[in-house]
């Protein structure tokens, strides 16, 4: 992989009330939201653990990079989005950490729902979200978004269980489309001004040309590189494709491409 990334630590003003929004991203799939003080996370794996002198994620994949920010560093937050239930996505003890230290709720397609239930999650705090659902907070639009994201051959992903998140507030859109693969739903979604680009060229993700699909259909202004770069594993992995593999994809897509370093913020509007 030809990109180096350095952690910039996530600070504690990011989490100010603020008359625009700002995203950075975690590291893998997540993401950290302020919508003009409304505070979501989508896919937060942030708690890192020491095993014979190194990091780990909580889930067992040895770090590349040091976490922005961990979990228990975060000082509030309204609502915790997981697109699947996948272990880079999924992270238990964040959940746990986030759920007793923040009065977040959590948006979760059924089989994740059950997870943070199984976590011991009050499920007064859980919501089971399924296609096209919209859910309001404050000046803030949540989207459900379809995903199919099937990779393996029993027991995989099916619809409804998994899911993105389109963003719309008050200063532009974000949309985080999950782990999936292209299918005919996803073009018909418009209007994105920051796409969150999957950059994973494996089976059951939209890789650099399906990301670069939506990027034209949705019409976004800023193409956010993830799901790259975290993670210790081999190269060309799920974990760890280049983020430059996606260049030659671009060449007539008019959104700006950003390989942003963990914990980079992005302004809006754009």
């Amino acid at each position: 992989m030809t990109t180096n990334l350095t952690t910039l630590p996530i600070q504690p003003s990011f989490f100010a009330q603020q008359d625009c929004t700002t995203a950075a991203w975690l590291g893998m799939a997540g993401v950290l939201i302020n919508a003009r003080g409304v505070i979501l996370l989508i896919d937060p794996l942030i708690t890192a653990e020491l095993k014979d002198g190194r990091e780990y994620s909580e889930e067992g994949f040895p770090l590349k990079i040091p976490l922005p920010i961990q979990a228990r560093e975060i000082p509030r937050a309204d609502l915790v989005c997981y697109t699947h239930g996948d272990d880079d996505h999924l992270g238990r003890s964040s959940a746990k950490i986030l759920a007793e230290r923040t009065a977040c709720r959590f948006l979760a397609p059924a089989p994740v729902a059950q997870r943070l239930k199984d976590l011991g999650i009050d499920p007064v705090r859980i919501e089971v979200v399924r296609d096209d659902q919209k859910i309001r907070l404050e000046a803030t639009e949540i989207t459900i978004t379809p995903a199919l994201h099937n990779w393996m051959e029993n027991g995989s992903w099916q619809r409804n269980e998994c899911c993105g998140y389109l963003v719309r507030t008050p200063d532009g859109s974000l949309w985080h489309p999950g782990d999936t693969r292209l299918i005919d739903e996803l073009l018909e979604i418009k209007e994105v001004d920051v796409l969150f680009f999957d950059v994973a060229a494996v089976e059951a993700h939209l890789g650099p040309s399906g990301s670069a699909r939506l990027a034209v259909s949705s019409g976004a202004k800023i193409l956010f590189a993830y799901h790259y770069g975290t993670f210790d594993l081999e190269a060309g992995s799920w974990a760890n494709c280049d983020p430059q593999d996606a260049l030659p994809y671009l060449k007539d897509v008019k959104g700006r491409y950003l390989q942003p370093q963990p914990g980079e913020v992005l302004k809006l509007p754009v």
